[in-house]
């Protein structure tokens, strides 16, 4: 497996991974309706965006590939969005689709992370995960993250709890 920094080229593959992982992880959580609407196309030019105006935006995004040049999985993070006085980094996503997952890539992404906004001196970090991701709290809680916010978030007017978890 090699982490690396996303390139432009990578963005259809980050794509496919991110709607994909939310179709699976997010089944039974957001309605299938929405999960089954969620486009390649659309998150591609998202992707390409985030890509292309990383540097000026401050945002990191990085790519797990195995040997054979499949993207298995991604993260991006960067500043704290919310002007946090404690927290200043935040790690914004990190998804790994499914037949690659507890298989310690989400460790080793994650513990990239970690070292790549402690460099930015960025740290402590926090990150927002949807309560009901039980499998995502309980990663976050056994990498030492305390349960530190709550907020409610709207999806296709679905309300959701989202929970902050804070490593310092």
């Amino acid at each position: 497996m090699i982490i690396r920094e996303a390139k432009i080229s990578d963005a259809l593959s980050i794509a496919k991974v991110n709607v994909d992982t939310w179709r699976s992880t997010y089944k039974g959580i957001l309605s299938n309706e929405y999960l089954n609407n969620l486009s390649y196309e659309q998150r591609e030019q998202a992707m390409k965006n985030i890509i292309n105006n990383s540097k000026k935006d401050g945002i990191s995004i990085f790519v797990i590939e195995e040997s054979i040049n499949r993207i298995v999985g991604f993260f991006t993070c960067g500043r704290e969005r919310n002007n946090d006085e404690i927290y200043h980094g935040e790690l914004y996503a990190i998804y790994i689709i499914e037949e690659y997952q507890n298989k310690g890539i989400g460790k080793m992404l994650f513990n990239h992370v970690q070292e790549r906004l402690s460099s930015q001196k960025l740290h402590p970090m926090l990150i927002w995960v949807l309560e009901e991701n039980k499998p995502a709290c309980n990663f976050y809680e056994i990498r030492g993250g305390n349960r530190i916010k709550e907020r409610y978030i709207n999806i296709e007017n679905e309300i959701l709890k989202e929970v902050a978890y804070g490593f310092i």
